[in-house]
């Protein structure tokens, strides 16, 4: 408390000081108002926000009327991605940008169109460091998290880090999504070399992580909220990549169960808040050039400091010393190169044939409460209108059946909420006719390796028709405490669901035979 005081009363301060020596605005601005649409990542919305206000406050006038801006949270990938197009196409628009790396600014500026529309103002608006992170009890508990911890630590069994023998679930981020995991990934790439053996390496290493989407929709770093919750007994410990802001912001909300932080020995990379204009309209550009001077303030630094970020120039923030975070700026690896991390994501795209960036599906709606909010409708309404209008396409790709079930076990017991029933419900061919995928065998080898009683995730398949491979579907299942039910009916479907959804009631002890049905509860 003490500490959000002191905070609260240096950003005071600040303002009153800004108040007696810049603002000349009037007090009220009568007149059209043009507003600069500015998307941030979600990470730094709070300070964006904070600043947004205090300029809006000012009433300040440009071209005759009156200027306002607008902060909305967007995931980096995804504006870099719009901007990038001969005709960008984002709701809302996006005038200025603030994301989470230039790495994503990079991407977006590889066309000359891009380039001419995407310009950097030289403004940093704030940094922070990427860690490697554990619950701290965990931590005391795995030797290998000592003094020094390297990058490798975030390797999978596979290529050559016995991670799962450390009892470690490593839990890394999306490169595709993430810009944590498309910094690691450039540098995993570098120790990994070049050649056929790094290939070979890199294709591994893609196949067997553990990818993770971002917290929200609009962010990029994984959910800590698993972390609250320390393993036990013989419980893989979780383990990701995640920055100094994210640990500063968990451990505010969790005093009583920090994590343990470790800064790679080799050197980090840094998520870098640059502030970006993305306009060609005269006005709305005039607007955010005048936005950038409110970021540049004393005032914003503050709040970039309070929030748990460094400011542009890497003054360390308002955090103690007991979040095991250095007020010095540690070691940084040297930057990317410009056209780096578009060569690193081609390569992680083309491994396999998958459907969303190394995912061997494409998540239409994410997991939540069916009543619960999907945009302007509930999520319930979506996956209806899904069901209504979802069709396969002409040219679909091949369908990876056993990789799409690992992938879906990894994210839910990676994302376990204890107070839920937690299960996988798949609507299935039984068919597997991708040559990349992963084998049955190989699937139902990390199942047995992932499957705890401590977090317990069923895979409930309703198979239509009776595949040549119901036997090892079957195995599958039942490795998970699951169940198949082959449907040769379409009359067979509710009761099925019905059955399946009863399984909750009984759960996490229910027989492989016929389950008890009644009435389904509320779950994940």
């Amino acid at each position: 408390m003490l500490l959000t005081l002191l905070a609260l009363v240096i950003a005071a301060g600040v303002l009153v000081a800004l108040g007696e020596r810049t603002i000349s605005a009037k007090p009220t601005c009568a007149g059209q108002t043009s507003t600069a649409q500015v998307a941030v990542s979600s990470e730094i919305e709070p300070v964006v926000q904070r600043v947004a206000a205090f300029f809006n406050s000012e009433h300040r006038q440009v071209d005759g009327r009156c200027a306002a801006v607008a902060v909305h949270a967007a995931q980096a990938a995804t504006v870099a991605k719009a901007l990038e197009q001969p005709q960008p196409r984002l709701e809302p628009p996006a005038d200025a940008w603030i994301p989470d790396s230039s790495l994503w600014v990079d991407l977006a500026r590889g066309s000359p169109d891009a380039a001419r529309l995407i310009q950097p103002t030289g403004l940093v608006l704030a940094e922070t460091p990427l860690v490697i992170a554990m619950p701290r009890p965990a931590a005391a508990r795995t030797p290998v998290f000592g003094t020094s911890v390297g990058w490798q630590l975030l390797f999978p069994q596979e290529v050559g880090r016995p991670s799962q023998d450390l009892g470690l679930n490593v839990q890394y981020p999306d490169p595709t999504q993430s810009a944590a995991g498309l910094a690691g990934l450039i540098e995993l790439k570098r120790i990994f070399g070049y050649g056929r053996p790094a290939r070979s390496a890199l294709a591994t290493f893609a196949l067997n992580a553990q990818v993770v989407p971002p917290r929200t929709a609009a962010g990029s770093l994984p959910w800590l909220e698993t972390f609250a919750r320390p393993p036990t007994g013989s419980e893989a410990a979780p383990l990701t990549l995640t920055s100094e802001q994210a640990v500063v912001a968990f451990d505010r909300s969790h005093p009583d169960e920090p994590l343990a932080v470790r800064y790679p020995a080799q050197g980090t990379f840094q998520l870098s808040y640059r502030y970006v204009l993305t306009t060609t309209n005269r006005v709305a550009l005039a607007v955010a050039k005048a936005f950038e001077g409110a970021l540049r303030s004393a005032y914003a630094n503050a709040y970039v400091r309070y929030e748990g970020f460094r400011t542009g120039t890497g003054a360390g923030g308002t955090w103690p010393s007991s979040y095991g975070l250095t007020k010095a700026m540690p070691r940084l690896l040297p930057a990317p190169g410009p056209d780096q991390a578009g060569k690193e994501l081609h390569a992680w795209h083309v491994l396999a044939s998958h459907l969303s960036g190394p995912l061997p599906y494409k998540q239409l709606v994410p997991i939540g409460p069916l009543p619960g909010q999907f945009g302007v409708i509930t999520r319930r309404q979506a996956i209806q209108r899904l069901a209504a209008t979802g069709r396969t396409a002409p040219h679909a790709p091949p369908a990876a059946l056993y990789g799409t079930l690992l992938a879906a076990y990894k994210q839910m017991v990676a994302t376990y909420q204890p107070q839920y029933v937690n299960d996988i419900i798949v609507l299935t061919a039984g068919v597997e006719n991708d040559p990349s995928d992963i084998s049955a065998a190989t699937l139902l080898r990390k199942l047995r390796a992932m499957v705890n009683p401590g977090r317990p995730v069923e895979i409930l398949m309703v198979v239509f028709g009776v595949p040549k491979d119901l036997a090892d579907l079957e195995q599958i299942a039942k490795v998970t405490n699951g169940k198949v039910w082959p449907v040769t009916s379409a009359a067979q479907i509710p009761t099925i669901f019905y059955r399946a959804f009863g399984r909750r009631i009984c759960q996490p002890h229910c027989p492989n035979g016929s389950p008890r049905t009644g009435q389904p509860q509320s779950g994940r």
